[in-house]
């Protein structure tokens, strides 16, 4: 019975924890691509320095992870976002990382998600059995 009456909490728990999930993706993906945006050059040589890039596309995300503090188990499928790299033109094109968004949702993730998690448990807290 006690399996039953956690349903709700458990459906709202799962649902904030993939919340929180694709946020950090979202915020790992916007580093990836400032970083590899950043290490275009201005002028000559992009097409040749977009491929050097997707190359060592594994050693690109460990200095991303470094320079910006990102857990590597936040990151996407190497494999998979190689492949979709491969058909973009010229990175150097993508618009510059907004850090005031970035900011927003650092604050979502440690005060907002809280908030829910804690209004959460206060909402589906056991009642005292009358029996």
């Amino acid at each position: 019975m006690n399996e039953l009456s956690d349903l709700p909490r458990n459906a709202a728990l799962r649902r904030i924890n993939e919340l929180v999930k694709r946020t950090r993706s979202v915020k790992v993906h916007a580093y990836i691509i400032h970083y590899l945006r950043k290490q275009m050059p201005y002028t000559f040589g992009k097409k040749e320095k977009q491929q050097r890039l997707i190359g060592r596309l594994e050693n690109e995300f460990v200095q991303c992870a470094r320079r910006y503090n990102l857990p590597l188990g936040d990151f996407p499928n190497l494999d998979e976002f190689r492949t979709n790299l491969l058909q973009i033109k010229d990175i150097s094109k993508f618009q510059k990382l907004d850090k005031s968004l970035v900011k927003e949702m650092d604050r979502v993730l440690a005060n907002d998600i809280a908030k829910l998690l804690e209004k959460c448990s206060i909402q589906t807290a056991p009642m005292d059995d009358p029996y």
